[in-house]
């Protein structure tokens, strides 16, 4: 199954590489991703193995989709990667927010 999952997310960044454009940065979807799982968890979660490909821009929306693959550790567990997937993160003031989840 965790083949099957970095395969997806794999091929999803792949596709994502291809219809690219601008959007936040690596560090900008960390910060936000981190952010993310601590407002659906607490803020003791921690995020190890960080990935993300290039973002693509949501069509008529000013957000972008952008893939992520993270190992998450959280309420006292280690949830691995089950929260690979591909996210949709808007600029909200001056920061990046992960506002909705594609898959």
């Amino acid at each position: 199954m965790l083949k099957l999952r970095v395969a997806v997310v794999g091929v999803l960044t792949a596709c994502l590489v291809a219809c690219s454009g601008s959007g936040p940065s690596q560090d900008e979807r960390q910060n936000a991703f981190l952010q993310y799982v601590k407002d659906n968890s607490n803020d003791k979660a921690k995020i190890r193995k960080f990935e993300s490909g290039k973002c693509a821009k949501a069509e008529g929306t000013p957000s972008y989709n952008c893939a992520v693959s993270s190992q998450v550790m959280a309420m006292d567990r280690d949830f691995g990667n089950q929260m690979d997937g591909v996210y949709t993160f808007t600029e909200i003031g001056d920061t990046w927010k992960i506002t909705g989840r594609v898959q």
